[in-house]
C-alpha cells in the first residue's frame, strides 16, 4: 500500500467532493508517485480556482 505525503492528502482533502472522491478512487486502484499526484492536484486546482486571479482569496 503507497501513503500519500501529508502535504498532498491536504491539497486533495481541499478539493470540491466531486473530484476528491475521483481521485481517492483513482488512487486507491493506481499507483502513483508523489510528482504524478502533485502534477494532478495542480492540475485539478487551477480547473477549480477563478480564472480571474483577482477573485482568488488568500489562503
Amino acid at each position: 500500500m503507497n501513503t500519500i505525503h501529508p502535504n498532498l492528502f491536504a491539497q486533495l482533502m481541499r478539493l470540491p467532493a466531486g473530484i476528491r472522491v475521483d481521485l481517492l478512487e483513482f488512487l486507491g486502484a493506481t499507483p502513483v508517485e508523489d510528482a504524478q499526484l502533485r502534477q494532478m492536484l495542480a492540475e485539478a486546482i487551477s480547473r477549480t480556482q477563478p480564472s480571474n486571479p483577482e477573485l482568488n482569496v488568500a489562503a
